[in-house]
């Protein structure tokens, strides 16, 4: 298979080194506005670096990995879709909830697969939990506990389109509570505080983070992230029965 990737930052070149190692790829094509970005990924993985990402969507890619920032996700996906080739996506799909609904119901009926990357549905953990929790093994939940930690924030400019720590790195945390418990959420409050990089407060965001959420069962999720846990590269998912 030829895969393109659009994107190279943290998430954009784990990637492709780790599509690089498959023996199912035989090429990847990549691109990114930073050209040493792309320099980097030709050098390390022998990918084919072009200019844009139409010009990924036009060198006979079989799928797309989407990595680039959040406020670029809805047109890449759709540029993709409109071509024909499947996509797996990054998480969040957009910036606020109704982006990401005109994204639903333009691509629903297309018939092109889009995958959003939402990566803990496919860890063994979370999924003995809930395989726990749909068995009844568990018996009823009374507190769920999910943490997701970075060892570092992101660069200044992803921050400033981001769409913010709850969108970009929370909803992790949201999507696997509510797919382990079954259950939907029907009240949240959320605090967050600055204790670190200057640029996270100066683009409205913060670097710390805790909500605390009441599933439709009465269940409670409690969930704490942060962007500044050197040394860290973690997320925990605890329940209580």
């Amino acid at each position: 298979m030829r895969i393109g990737i659009m994107g190279l930052g943290r998430i954009g070149a784990f990637h492709a080194e780790t599509l690089s190692g498959l023996d199912a790829v035989d090429d990847l094509v990549v691109t990114d506005p930073v050209a040493a970005a792309a320099a980097n990924a030709t050098e390390r993985f022998g990918a084919t670096a072009v200019d844009s990402p139409q010009a990924v969507l036009e060198a006979g890619v079989d799928g797309v990995v989407i990595a680039a920032a959040t406020d670029a996700h809805p047109e890449l996906i759709l540029a993709s879709v409109k071509a024909g080739i499947p996509v797996f996506c990054e998480k969040p799909v957009a910036r606020d909830v109704e982006e990401s609904l005109a994204v639903l119901r333009a691509v629903q009926d297309s018939g092109v697969e889009v995958h959003i990357g939402y990566n803990r549905r496919f860890d063994a953990g979370c999924a003995a939990a809930r395989a726990a929790v749909v068995s009844g093994e568990l018996g009823p939940l009374h507190t769920v506990r999910s943490t997701t930690l970075d060892p570092a924030p992101p660069p200044e400019p992803y921050v400033a389109v981001s769409g913010g720590i709850f969108r970009d790195c929370s909803v992790h945390d949201f999507d696997i509570v509510r797919w382990v418990t079954g259950r939907e959420v029907v009240e949240a409050y959320a605090t967050g505080g600055n204790r670190g990089a200057d640029f996270i407060a100066a683009a409205g965001d913060v670097d710390t983070a805790s909500a605390l959420l009441t599933l439709d069962d009465g269940t409670i999720a409690v969930i704490s992230n942060s962007r500044t846990m050197p040394g860290v590269t973690t997320y925990v998912w605890n329940c209580t029965a």
